[in-house]
């Protein structure tokens, strides 16, 4: 049965600052900047990657802010509204509406190219009275960190499939 979702507050820029502080977790890749941003396009990939059952984009291409899409996690199904989008290198959201215990939460996703390859950069917070922001927060960046190695052997198991054009 699905969980009733509920509007969270419309965050933004500020509500990370990712601009301001050291990623919250990162990783590099062995593959140009394209082929790894060419993996955060593909919504299935996130489901192989991230502990995510379906990710559905909700906008056609091309994409830009305002862009919307689903993912579905343990029943939950979170709608995201993208408010920052740079193409090839930087994607941002805040969660617009889920069943979540939380009032917002927002992430941002950044593609730099790095010696031998690109590195993935991502910031992350969830609001919500204390403790529970902190945990949801912390339950984020752990799944980044963990996720992000698995993304890479997504990619080198397959690089023509992140090839785009």
């Amino acid at each position: 049965m699905a969980r009733q979702l509920k509007q969270h507050e419309k965050v933004s820029e500020e509500f990370l600052a990712a601009d301001t502080t050291p990623p919250d977790a990162s990783h590099r890749f062995p593959f140009p900047p394209e082929v790894v941003w060419a993996a955060l396009l593909d919504g299935k990939a996130w489901t192989e990657w991230l502990p995510l059952t379906k990710v559905t984009w909700t906008s056609p291409e091309p994409f830009g802010p305002g862009t919307t899409r689903t993912v579905e996690a343990g029943g939950a199904a979170i709608e995201e509204t993208f408010y920052a989008w740079e193409e090839g290198q930087r994607m941002a959201f805040r969660f617009e509406r889920s069943p979540l215990p939380i009032k917002a939460g927002a992430e941002d996703y950044r593609v730099v190219a790095a010696p031998g390859g690109s590195e993935l950069r991502w910031w992350g917070k969830a609001k919500a009275i204390f403790p529970l922001g902190w945990l949801v927060t912390r339950q984020l960046r752990s799944g980044l960190q963990k996720g992000m190695p698995q993304l890479e052997a997504l990619i080198a198991k397959d690089p023509d499939r992140f090839k785009r054009g």
